[in-house]
């Protein structure tokens, strides 16, 4: 099968097509014929060598991907059942998705019921996972949330605008380039605030209480001194991971510190699991399909093609999810 190996950590260029043994059955396991697969900026960390000792190389990195059930590997999937699988070591400590067929634990194999085309499908896991977690971390799954989305340029923010607006709530999002600014609105969000530095008096402007809920995912000294500022009373700051150059540099001050209040929580899809989570994956899809829920996609792209979208990746060229297409 063609799959892009990383040997040694380095810019785009270490990802090198070849052709390597397809991935052998094996008990417990479910192996996928992957037929799409959406670009994550953590694999652009991973790359590069930010994942540290995390990460053993040669690797296949990859941390989702969408598909067709190859092999059940005993277990109570069957061969040809549609599938997602994310995170559980995926591309991480054993090879992931930028391959034409992966093998993963059934603990993170979602089976799923729909007919939305591949490169639709191939969008939704890890990203809007991840966004409905974050906003259930700080209960904006109830109500109707005021949500400050940084950056609002990511597939994530896109998502959150998705499911906020589902519920009659506002996003805005934050962004530092002036060209995302009609692709933000386009995809739901209520206003864009291009900003390099604090946003709080934008913010207030159009929301004078405040935000109900914020989402960091830039997660720096400065952005989630910010973040507190905006907050409303009784709102609540998510740090959604980080899209720093290295997972490895922990922030020196006011991120650590934010910790130690009640009103900052932390998510990571690490802790995403088909016991508990294919459930809620079943009903995005489902909103998806009905269109109530619009993917964000910023491009879709064959798989020959992905070295060069890391470099517009690392570029913050995208607006949205870049998905890779297998299926044709």
């Amino acid at each position: 099968m063609r799959a892009f190996v990383v040997d040694t950590p380095g810019d785009p260029s270490a990802l090198t097509l070849r052709t390597v043994a397809a991935p052998e059955p094996r008990d417990g396991w479910i192996v996928i014929d992957i037929a799409a697969f959406g670009l994550n900026r953590a694999e652009a960390v991973t790359r590069a060598g930010g994942s540290g000792d995390a990460v053993p190389f040669p690797r296949i990195i990859g941390i989702e991907c969408v598909g067709v059930v190859c092999d059940g590997g005993g277990t109570d999937l069957a061969p040809g059942q549609r599938v997602a699988a994310a995170m559980g070591g995926l591309g991480r400590q054993f090879d992931g998705s930028y391959a034409e067929r992966t093998v993963v634990p059934r603990s993170n194999v979602f089976a799923l019921e729909t007919d939305l085309d591949w490169p639709t499908l191939g969008a939704i896991p890890e990203t809007f996972l991840t966004a409905w977690g974050c906003l259930s971390a700080t209960g904006s799954l109830r109500g109707t949330p005021r949500l400050l989305m940084r950056p609002g340029a990511s597939a994530l923010g896109l998502a959150a605008a998705q499911i906020v607006g589902h519920l009659g709530g506002e996003v805005i999002g934050v962004t530092r380039s002036e060209h995302k600014r009609t692709a933000l609105l386009d995809g739901g969000m209520a206003d864009v605030i291009v900003a390099s530095g604090p946003v709080n008096e934008a913010v207030r402007s159009r929301w004078p209480a405040g935000a109900t809920a914020v989402i960091d995912t830039v997660a720096g000294d400065e952005t989630v001194a910010d973040d507190l500022a905006v907050l409303t009373d009784g709102g609540t700051v998510c740090i959604g991971g980080s899209l720093a150059e290295s997972y490895a540099t922990a922030p020196s001050g006011s991120v650590p510190n934010a910790f130690e209040r009640d009103n900052v929580t932390f998510y990571s899809s690490e802790t995403l699991d088909a016991a508990t989570d294919t459930e809620t994956l079943q009903l995005i899809i489902d909103r998806v399909q009905a269109g109530t829920y619009r993917p964000g996609i910023a491009e879709i792209i064959t798989f020959d093609q992905l070295p060069d979208a890391h470099h517009r990746m690392e570029a913050n060229a995208f607006a949205g999810k870049v998905v890779v297409d297998l299926s044709g």
